[in-house]
């Protein structure tokens, strides 16, 4: 994957979560695992485009969502698809044995997140390393059900239940184009009300602390 969806990742993750708008560009490279003198053109970037303000200290994010669905647009999952396979076992099955082995995407990705998926699917996909999902699934097969991406550190690290963050999630899912669909529409909401919970969270963790 490449370098620029780690920042982005991280940034919107920690937006989508946690309502978190200002960020430093040196602990934003060593969550990423990346070097200062990569993350700092990354930035300059987002600047141009109209995603993020320069402070002193770092940078504010100023608007999410065209962050969001430039990500969404110029993520490459195809390139990601280290190897994929056919499974005849009842998807529920496939997707249990997988979130043992890396993280679900896409609708399985939805249905480990949120405990049901509102549509139909026939295709399971998951960040994993190939060689583990190939010891149990064998060779390739023609006409895949099963598609493995490859993981990176970072991604890992925020999984959550044995699925990528609902950030991911998203741009994986646009990836799909109609395939999507209706499931799309679903996340976008949740995603829309994810920050508004994270700072009432914030607000009333505060609250009862009282004053300070």
């Amino acid at each position: 994957m490449r370098k620029i969806d780690r920042v982005m990742r991280e940034i919107l993750h920690q937006y989508h979560e946690r309502g978190r708008r200002f960020f430093n560009q040196r602990e934003l490279a060593e969550t990423c695992g990346l070097s200062l003198g990569t993350v700092n053109p990354l930035v300059s970037k987002f600047e141009l485009m109209g995603m993020v303000e320069r402070r002193p200290l770092g940078f504010r994010l100023v608007d999410p969502r065209r962050m969001l669905l430039y990500w969404a647009a110029t993520r490459e999952i195809s390139g990601d698809v280290a190897y994929t396979t056919f499974s005849a076992d009842p998807l529920p099955r496939v997707e249990e044995r997988l979130s043992s082995l890396g993280l679900l995407t896409a609708h399985a990705g939805y249905r480990r997140l949120f405990g049901s998926v509102p549509v139909d699917y026939s295709s399971v996909f998951v960040y994993a390393p190939p060689e583990e999902v190939r010891r149990v699934y064998g060779p390739r097969r023609k006409k895949p059900n099963l598609f493995v991406l490859t993981p990176d550190e970072h991604l890992m690290r925020l999984g959550r239940e044995g699925a990528v963050p609902p950030v991911q999630l998203y741009v994986d899912l646009w990836q799909l184009g109609s395939l999507a669909g209706r499931l799309l529409e679903e996340l976008e909401r949740k995603l829309g009300e994810a920050p508004v919970r994270a700072v009432e969270e914030v607000a009333r963790r505060r609250e009862e602390a009282g004053p300070p």
